[in-house]
């Protein structure tokens, strides 16, 4: 395992519904379910184009390598929070064979 190449803090959150202090509802509360190190594969930045305006902007699609051995196991609905950003699981790819690592792909949430 490469955990010297693991420089990276990531945050996992579930999505619940909750309630403010002044008892109103709340659809999307994060809540935090653990945190790990993780290695950065690689960000690619694409380039998407708006279909009604024609206008171009890009989008952050980090990969991560995380433990395959974790507290948990992680849920494709959660986000990952990495430098003050938030971003959506968009692959989970465990490495069942030789059980070390799991990859994480991910793109930012608009």
């Amino acid at each position: 395992m490469r955990t010297t190449r693991m420089t990276e803090r990531i945050e996992f959150y579930s999505m619940h519904n909750g309630k403010t202090e002044d008892g109103v509802p709340i659809e999307d509360l994060p809540v935090l379910e653990f945190s790990c190190w993780a290695e950065l594969l690689n960000t690619p930045v694409r380039e998407y184009r708006n279909p009604t305006t024609q206008v171009g902007f890009r989008k952050e699609s980090p990969n991560f390598a995380i433990k395959f051995e974790i507290r948990r196991p992680i849920d494709s609905s959660w986000h990952v929070k990495w430098r003050d950003k938030e971003y959506e699981i968009t692959g989970l790819d465990p490495d069942y064979d030789r059980r070390d690592l799991t990859k994480l792909e991910c793109k930012v949430v608009d």
